[in-house]
């Protein structure tokens, strides 16, 4: 009886292993075809079930094809603080047919930091830790985190946004305003550039926007075009 019940569940397991392969068997654009029609809310699981899946996913060729089909969608992220555990949790909007729509946990996230700077640029989310000095990406598509390279100097109550595929983390540095670029096509930082005016940086200075290639914060704008302030 135990042989037989051991030989069944080896059967099992030889079947599941082997399941993935039938779909990573099949041509890549019919892979892709069949991908771009699933629900973006699935696309985390599908990038678990084997690594050419979870290539697959994060492939600018899902994309362009969801965007031909009209299949694009928009998601919404929010990190919530809870009191309990002191913790801030990234949630992810899951909407139904029925309208219920509710805010769902991401498990499979690190905690995020509780002052610190995030900005979406397509599929990703570039969070800046303050406190602890953290720098990831966080991938939407796969709900996985990837590390980001250091920045160049350390800095104290940043505000960041993008423009133009570049990311502008403004800060204090030595009691002095300084910015600091990174490159979301290259994946690099630029060279530190430290602004002339001098500007009280304190808690309550949080938040900016992007008007017309321009950062306004609480009590300046940002030009990057003229690096001044």
């Amino acid at each position: 009886m135990d042989l037989e019940m051991s030989s069944k569940r080896r059967a099992k397991d030889e079947q599941s292993s082997e399941s993935p392969s039938l779909m990573t068997e099949l041509p890549k654009d019919v892979i892709v075809e069949i991908i771009a029609r699933v629900p973006r809310s699935h696309y985390p699981t599908l990038s678990f079930v084997s690594k050419h899946l979870g290539s697959l996913v994060v492939s600018p060729d899902i994309d362009a094809r969801r965007s031909l089909l009209g299949l694009t969608e928009h998601c919404l992220y929010v990190i919530l603080h809870s009191d309990k555990t002191s913790d801030c949790r990234l949630y992810t909007l899951c909407r139904k047919a029925n309208g219920n729509n509710s805010l769902v946990l991401i498990p499979s996230l690190p905690v995020m930091p509780r002052v610190g700077s995030f900005v979406a640029v397509g599929s990703r989310v570039y969070v800046f830790g303050e406190i602890d000095g953290a720098l990831r990406v966080v991938d939407c598509k796969t709900h996985r985190v990837q590390p980001l390279s250091s920045i160049p100097v350390p800095m104290t109550h940043t505000i960041a946004n993008i423009i133009d595929g570049r990311i502008y983390v403004i800060g204090c540095y030595k009691k002095r305003k300084l910015v600091v670029v990174f490159n979301t096509e290259t994946q690099t930082w630029e060279k530190p550039v430290m602004i002339k005016v001098d500007i009280e940086l304190g808690d309550a200075w949080r938040g900016c926007v992007v008007m017309d290639d321009k950062l306004y914060a609480r009590d300046s704008v940002y030009e990057p075009k003229r690096t001044r302030c």
